[in-house]
């Protein structure tokens, strides 16, 4: 079944909206949701990198993915794979990217089609009712949606949850800034934290 034209556009209206075009990540530097979906051999061509909060990856995940933790840990481990980011709609993930490709591991792309909504548009779609996994591995069709009103872009049968809690805000919040510093830099990110504050 192909997947339904009115909610990938509307999905795509959100991750223009977001502004992800701002992390200046050329195309070759973007992998689109079917080309992640059918790179579905043994030996797979993607390393999926899941940038999200933790509480985001304990509603679920991408089967196989890793965390960005992960990736630190030993960076060396997947300088032969192509790593590609992925978050709700790609803003986080993109801002991820640009960070990783900025401290030299051009090996790192970004999943571009609406990134994670978009992966599990397109699986429900086809007909997959569970496409993710919980910690414990067991298919699920539950996924983090960060606000409510994105849930039902992430396909149909799909369960969207939102933050439960106002710390596990605070922490995303406080992760979208570190992003935001590390890519415009120490003067204009005070530039504007300071408008922000004081206007």
């Amino acid at each position: 079944m192909p997947v339904n034209a009115e909610t990938q556009k509307a999905l795509m209206g959100v991750v223009e909206n977001l502004g992800t075009a701002k992390f200046g990540l050329r195309e070759s530097e973007t992998v689109g949701v079917q080309e992640i979906i059918t790179d579905n051999s043994e030996n797979p061509s993607y390393v999926l990198l899941d940038a999200r909060s933790e509480e985001e990856h304990n509603v679920s995940m991408i089967a196989g993915a890793i965390t960005k933790d992960d990736f630190l840990v030993n960076p060396d481990k997947y300088k032969d794979s192509t790593v590609v980011c992925y978050c709700t709609v790609g803003y986080i993930s993109g801002a991820c990217t640009l960070e990783l490709r900025n401290q030299g591991h051009l090996n790192v792309k970004n999943m571009g089609d609406g990134a994670l909504l978009g992966y599990t548009l397109h699986k429900t779609s086809a007909g997959v009712s569970k496409p993710l996994v919980k910690a414990d591995g067991s298919a699920t069709n539950d996924v983090h949606t960060f606000m409510d009103n994105l849930a039902p872009l992430a396909g149909e049968g799909m369960v969207g949850k939102s933050f439960a809690d106002p710390p596990a805000v605070f922490i995303t919040c406080m992760q979208f800034f570190e992003h935001l510093y590390i890519i415009i830099g120490n003067d204009t990110y005070w530039d504007i934290m300071t408008q922000v504050i004081f206007k």
